[in-house]
C-alpha cells in the first residue's frame, strides 16, 4: 500500500478480557514516552465505555475519545471512521487504539487502512495468570489464540501472579515487567498491509449485559455479590456508590478488585456494572441488594 509521508501511525493495544490495556495504556501516559500531540481511541465491549473513563481520568486529555457498544472490527466500525475523519484535522503525531478485549486483530488493522493513517503495529497483550485456561476454553480459546497468532508483538502481563508462565511461539515477545517494554512496543513496526487472510468469520460467542445502579449499596454486599458470579462470566467492571464511598469494580478470572475512588480522580457520569461472559442466560441483569 503506498503510504504518504504525512500519514499518522496507528498502534493497535489488543488482547483477551482484562489482559491489562487500559493499565498499559494509563503506564504509557505516566511514562512520559508517548508525544504531546497523541490521540488515544478507547473501544469498549458493552454500553458502558469504563475504559474510557479510566483513561481519561489519568490523563486529563480531551483526545481520549470512547467507541462504545461493540467491538472495532464489528459494530462499530463506522464510529471509528468518523473519529478518524475528525482526527484528520489535527496536528496529531500517532494515535493509539485499546480494542475491546473480544477483537480479532485483522479485522481491527482492515479499518486502520484510512485516508491519512496507517497501522503501524498491532500489539497484543498475554495474562500470564490466565491465558492457559483461556486457550482450552471451548467458548473463547479460538479467539483467543487468533489474537496471539495475528500480534506483531506480544506482551506479557502479570507475570508476577504466574512467573512461571512460558509462551512457546514464534512471535517476538517482552515482558511488561522489562525496563524497556514501553518503548520497544511504541517504536514496534508490524506487518501492517502483509497480514495475511485467515480471519475468524464465526461469532466470538461472548455477549455483554449491564445493571445501572439506582440506590447505594453496602460494600460487603457488593463484594459477596461478585464473588458469587458464575464461572461464564469472563469479565466485570464498573464504578458502584457503596456506604463506604465510590468504588471502581474490577472482576477477570474469578479475582475481584474493589478499589475506593479518590475524590481527585475524573467522575464517572453512569453508575452500575457492565458483564461480559459466554453464556447469555447466565449474565446478571440485577446488581447487589441495596442498603436502603
Amino acid at each position: 500500500m503506498d503510504r504518504n509521508l504525512s500519514s499518522k501511525p496507528i498502534t493497535l493495544i489488543g488482547g483477551y478480557l482484562g489482559a491489562g490495556k487500559t493499565t498499559l495504556i494509563n503506564r504509557l501516559l505516566r511514562s512520559k514516552l508517548l508525544p504531546a500531540q497523541t490521540a488515544i481511541l478507547v473501544n469498549d465491549f458493552g454500553d458502558i465505555n469504563i475504559d474510557e473513563l479510566l483513561i481519561k481520568g489519568a490523563s486529563k486529555d480531551e483526545r481520549v475519545i470512547g467507541l462504545s457498544n461493540g467491538c472495532v472490527c464489528c459494530s462499530i466500525r463506522d464510529d471509528l471512521t468518523q473519529v478518524l475523519d475528525q482526527l484528520n484535522s489535527m496536528p496529531l503525531e500517532r494515535v493509539l487504539l485499546e480494542c475491546s478485549g473480544v477483537a480479532v486483530p485483522q479485522k481491527a488493522i482492515r479499518q486502520c487502512h484510512y485516508p491519512g493513517f496507517y497501522p503501524q503495529a498491532c500489539v497484543v497483550l498475554v495474562d500470564a495468570s490466565s491465558h492457559d485456561k483461556r486457550l482450552k476454553d471451548k467458548y473463547v480459546g479460538t479467539l483467543v489464540a487468533a489474537q496471539v497468532e495475528q500480534a506483531d508483538l506480544i506482551v506479557i502481563t502479570k507475570t508476577d501472579l504466574n512467573p512461571s508462565f512460558f509462551m512457546d511461539d514464534l512471535k517476538p515477545i517482552v515482558m511488561l515487567s522489562e525496563d524497556d517494554s514501553l518503548n520497544t512496543l511504541l517504536n514496534w513496526q508490524g506487518a501492517g498491509d502483509q497480514i495475511e487472510e485467515t480471519l475468524i468469520e464465526k461469532s466470538h460467542g461472548l455477549f455483554a449485559s449491564s445493571w445501572v445502579q439506582e440506590a447505594d449499596v453496602f460494600r460487603s454486599a457488593l463484594a459477596e455479590y461478585l464473588d458469587s458470579l458464575p464461572d461464564s462470566v469472563h469479565r466485570a467492571k464498573g464504578f458502584v456508590k457503596t456506604n463506604e464511598g465510590l468504588c471502581e469494580v474490577q472482576v477477570t478470572g474469578g479475582v475481584v478488585q474493589i478499589r475506593k475512588f479518590l475524590e481527585s480522580e475524573l467522575m464517572p457520569t453512569s453508575l452500575g456494572l457492565v458483564f461480559i461472559g459466554h453464556d447469555k442466560k447466565e449474565l446478571p441483569t440485577v446488581g447487589p441488594n441495596a442498603s436502603n
